[in-house]
């Protein structure tokens, strides 16, 4: 008679073939749910109690489909992906669940779990951000190593981390979905951390268009007192301020006009280090 693995879980859903073949599989075994713990660089934060209810009672009819993956660390087993299911199955009280277990290092676990995170469809843009960011802190990958691994253009990842430069309450709006990326972006522009998390509330309270917030950025900065005299002259221009706006927008970076009576100006286009510098040039059609 053939040992029975899979118990709760999997084989509630796939008996006959399909369970000889995870029986003779050394990497699926029917862990201990009180051994499984999160990995740390879990990008994910926040997930939706509606969600691991629903995916709970579902376990309860058919079972667990997809094993989660796991690697050894110490006592326990550290989720490589899977997390949402083993919440799932945790709140449905399984007290085994079927894993499948890799033999991987710290930075292929990593790799792993990432690339599963950010395929996924739901993670939100702050989310995505801290993922590429744990990523190229962890490995050392550049933005233009790291878009090639996963499939994504430098410029979408460029600018999503950006986003992390945001007050944490405007990160946390774009989180819970009252913010998109696109509104929050030109506040990237604003030093003043209150001043932007102000603005941020009524962006939200107003539903602004992102070209209405990159308006009242420039607006801002325009204002007496604020830091960049270029931005004054080209607030008191509103086609020039337009110009800027657009700009700001295609290149993704702080951009200052100054146009001089004579017909003659200096335009000026900031960058945060040699990547962002990169970035900017390939969105302007530059190979440098």
């Amino acid at each position: 008679m053939a040992k029975k693995v899979l118990g709760r879980g999997l084989s509630n859903l796939l008996p006959g073939e399909s369970t000889i073949q995870i029986q003779t599989n050394p990497d699926y075994q029917e862990l201990d749910i009180s051994i499984i713990v999160p990995s740390p660089d879990q990008p994910r934060k926040q997930f939706n109690p509606d969600d691991i209810r629903e995916l709970a009672q579902t376990l309860h009819s058919v079972g667990l489909i997809e094993p989660i993956v796991v690697r050894k660390s110490g006592a326990n087993f550290e989720i490589i992906s899977g997390e949402r299911r083993f919440r799932a199955c945790k709140l449905a009280g399984f007290k085994k669940i079927p894993a499948v277990i890799k033999q991987v290092d710290d930075i292929r676990a990593l790799e792993m779990g990432l690339i599963e995170n950010i395929q996924r469809e739901d993670l939100n843009p702050m989310e995505e951000a801290r993922a590429y960011e744990i990523w190229m802190e962890k490995t050392g990958d550049k933005p233009s190593d790291l878009a090639e691994k996963v499939g994504k253009d430098r410029t979408t990842i460029t600018n999503l981390t950006r986003l992390l430069k945001l007050p944490e309450d405007i990160q946390k709006l774009i989180e819970n979905k009252m913010m998109t990326a696109g509104q929050a972006r030109p506040l990237l522009a604003i030093a003043d951390r209150r001043t932007s998390t102000k603005l941020a509330d009524r962006i939200c309270r107003e539903n602004w268009s992102a070209r209405r917030v990159e308006d009242e950025v420039a607006k801002l900065q325009g204002e007496p007192g604020a830091r960049s005299p270029v931005a004054k002259a080209a607030a008191r221009d509103p086609n020039l301020k337009s110009v800027e706006a657009k700009l700001r927008t295609k290149l993704g970076a702080k951009v200052s006009l100054n146009h001089k009576k004579n017909g003659a100006g200096k335009l000026t286009v900031f960058y945060g280090n040699l990547d962002d510098l990169d970035r900017i040039l390939q969105g302007m059609g530059i190979k440098a």
